[in-house]
């Protein structure tokens, strides 16, 4: 059987997570009560764990990622690709853009965090300059007691190096430039 077999779209849900399944220490599949019914759904190796900590069975969610269906077997396969929490004031408008706002608002006591892609194809495009750069952009600011910057491991899309993932709210940057740094930081913190 051939990929091009497979139908591939995109699926958003907002649900209760009823449970979590670990394969190790990370979170590898997600089981969520939504208005369709009970859905499995596998986590995304990107986001096991940047959304580890969301996934507390009872907690409203917002998963969105990618579903296929393999007309032959009749099997259906969801992946999510990102994970938000949802407030009580969420769950009632249902619509992206409020769910966004949510997940910063209840990441908003934590300390927030941007992470670096450390691997060698992004350093070699300059991810330890960029690192530094960012250290001294976030001080600049006065931020270092909210914002922490944290060297990760692959972030994906190593060829767009070197890559940035603003968190909590999961926004990501490829090809980031030490100029192009004081605006992130505003437009993020």
């Amino acid at each position: 059987m051939s990929k091009t077999d497979k139908q591939i779209t995109e699926f958003n849900f907002d649900g209760q997570v009823t449970y979590v399944f670990f394969d190790g220490s990370k979170p590898k599949y997600l089981q969520l009560m939504t208005s369709e019914g009970l859905h499995l759904i596998k986590l995304s190796k990107e986001s096991r764990s940047i959304c580890e900590r969301l996934l507390i069975p009872g907690r409203q969610v917002q998963v969105s990622g990618i579903k296929k269906y393999d007309p032959k077997s009749g099997k259906i396969k969801l992946k999510a690709e990102q994970v938000m929490a949802l407030s009580e004031a969420d769950e009632a408008s249902s619509s992206p853009c409020s769910s966004q706002k949510a997940a910063k608002k209840t990441c908003a006591g934590k300390k927030a965090q941007i992470l670096v892609c450390d691997k060698s194809d992004c350093r070699k495009k300059g991810g330890s300059h960029l690192c530094s750069a960012l250290e001294t952009a976030v001080q600049e600011q006065g931020l270092e007691e909210h914002v922490t910057i944290k060297k990760t491991g692959c972030l994906k899309r190593c060829k767009a190096g070197p890559n940035v993932v603003m968190m909590p709210d999961k926004t990501r940057y490829s090809r980031v430039s030490a100029k192009e740094l004081p605006k992130l930081i505003a437009k993020h913190f």
